[in-house]
């Protein structure tokens, strides 16, 4: 294989085909590199109604996706709450969604190569990409080959993440209850458990960051949770794993994303949230802020793209990361969880965070009206643990 492209797109998950869609869209020649797309990513694979507002071509996921509108928050003894959220979240299989958005470029006119690159070299015009096949050589190129990216790598770029590790398994539907997600916290643990039912199966897994627990802890964790049977292992309970990452919030970590005729998006810029780990809507605002500003042989667009990154995302991402400090794995965090159980106010303000997350809306005074508004109006569901949640169901009907 050898072939010239105008970009070089490595990676094709969200980020890298929803950026082959839209340029290749506008004509640009676009080379999308991926030897396993689309694949199942370990994580929940939750998308919010605010990423479909902005993105309304993704309601033609919906048939493929799972709508919760009920979350139950919990701590490792299984006690906790259950909160109505304001809007549903879809759980929707990450192999689904790659293949609807990888076709998607396709069709605007990308090319989808699978090869696996193995070094990057700058060249005088661009890029020189060598593969398992072959090379390409292309005039700009785009990172969107997630947390551990060879981009970011071979660029030079000096962008360092906060890794997280994940372990996730994908039990039967019949084993959970339908349409809740649960969140389950572990105390001194900066990471959560996580539960989401999607249309036929269940995304369980845990993330925390690197070198805070084993895989045996986790594991562990994880069939406590399950009240493992012994069956881990068998070919339909198999657990994978993935690494995801944010990046610090130091000077210069939006400049860090791009450079000379390159740049980085979704998890490969560290874009994902800190607080939550998730990334999906990061990874489809970035490739269309890149949509935006890339121009074929104007060397002026990484630094355009750098600037609208910063403040795209700045405000979010600080306030993320203060909320993954201040709640995340401390006792402040734990404290508020089982507070909440008996306190109204405790409550109110769990449910105004789980607003915020759902939303992406991290302002100030969204939130302190969320809070009073959850505090005033009360609203509490009541909180039978997870054998009473289908009753629970049965009685709320679509008041969401």
């Amino acid at each position: 294989m050898r072939r010239l492209a105008e970009l070089a797109i490595v990676g094709a998950g969200p980020a890298g085909a929803r950026a082959a869609e839209l340029l290749a869209a506008r004509g640009i020649d676009v080379a999308l590199l991926d030897p396993k797309a689309p694949w199942e990513k370990p994580c929940g694979g939750g998308l919010t109604s605010t990423l479909f507002d902005e993105v309304p071509e993704l309601a033609q996921l919906q048939p493929l996706a799972r709508p919760v509108r009920v979350a139950r928050v919990e701590l490792a003894t299984g006690a906790g709450f259950e909160v109505e959220l304001m809007r549903p979240i879809w759980i929707v299989s990450r192999e689904d969604l790659g293949r609807w958005q990888l076709e998607r470029a396709l069709r605007a006119g990308a090319e989808h190569l699978p090869v696996r690159v193995r070094s990057i070299a700058r060249t005088v015009g661009g890029w020189r990409l060598d593969t398992n096949i072959g090379s390409l050589e292309a005039g700009a190129l785009v990172g969107a080959d997630g947390a551990a990216s060879i981009v970011r790598r071979f660029t030079g770029c000096g962008l360092r993440l906060h890794p997280m590790a994940t372990r996730v398994e994908y039990p039967r539907l019949d084993g959970g209850p339908a349409d809740v997600l649960v969140l389950r916290f572990f105390p001194g643990v900066m990471g959560y458990l996580w539960d989401f039912p999607r249309r036929d199966h269940r995304s369980v897994g845990m993330e925390v960051p690197t070198g805070v627990a084993t895989r045996d802890l986790v594991d562990a964790a994880l069939d406590t949770y399950l009240g493992d049977d012994g069956s881990v292992g068998t070919p339909d309970r198999e657990r994978k794993g993935a690494i995801i990452g944010t990046a610090p919030l130091r000077p210069g970590r939006f400049a860090c994303m791009a450079g000379a005729r390159f740049a980085l998006v979704g998890d490969a810029a560290g874009l994902a949230d800190p607080f939550t780990g998730e990334g999906i809507r990061n990874a489809f605002r970035s490739a269309g802020l890149l949509a935006e500003v890339f121009a074929p042989g104007d060397d002026r667009w990484p630094h355009t793209y750098a600037r609208s990154a910063r403040r795209e995302f700045a405000r979010d991402l600080a306030v993320a990361s203060l909320l993954r400090r201040a709640l995340a794995g401390t006792r402040v965090g734990i404290t508020l969880v089982e507070h909440a159980g008996a306190s109204d106010r405790a409550y109110a303000f769990v449910a105004a965070t789980l607003d915020a997350l759902a939303l992406h809306d991290y302002g100030v005074g969204a939130f302190v009206r969320r809070w009073l508004t959850r505090y005033r109006r009360g609203g509490r569901l009541p909180s039978p643990g997870a054998a009473g949640v289908q009753e629970q169901l049965a009685t709320l009907g679509d008041r969401a």
